[in-house]
């Protein structure tokens, strides 16, 4: 059955659900999560000289998640090399 068409709403431009990645692109990705890091060690830190025991913060489920695809990404990259490796030798 096909999905109808919304009246009058323009179309949602969605994100491609697989694109190509360089080891370059990768690399960049690693150094904008290193960053993040960083930055969150940095707030532990600032938290420890400060004598700080626990703050609330709100996101905990979205930080979470986003780990969670994180993981899900690292393994979808490493399959893909492993594919493509395969690929390679077989030819």
């Amino acid at each position: 059955m096909a999905k109808k068409k919304s009246a009058g709403k323009k179309p949602i431009e969605r994100v491609p659900r697989k694109e190509k990645y360089t080891s370059e692109r990768l690399r960049n990705l690693v150094e904008r999560l290193r960053e993040q890091s960083m930055r969150i060690a940095g707030l532990g830190r600032g938290m420890d000289d400060a004598d700080v025991d626990s703050i609330q913060v709100d996101g905990h489920a979205m930080l979470v998640r986003g780990l969670n695809q994180i993981d899900n990404f690292a393994d979808n990259c490493s399959r893909a090399v492993r594919e493509t490796k395969a690929a390679r030798t077989t030819m």
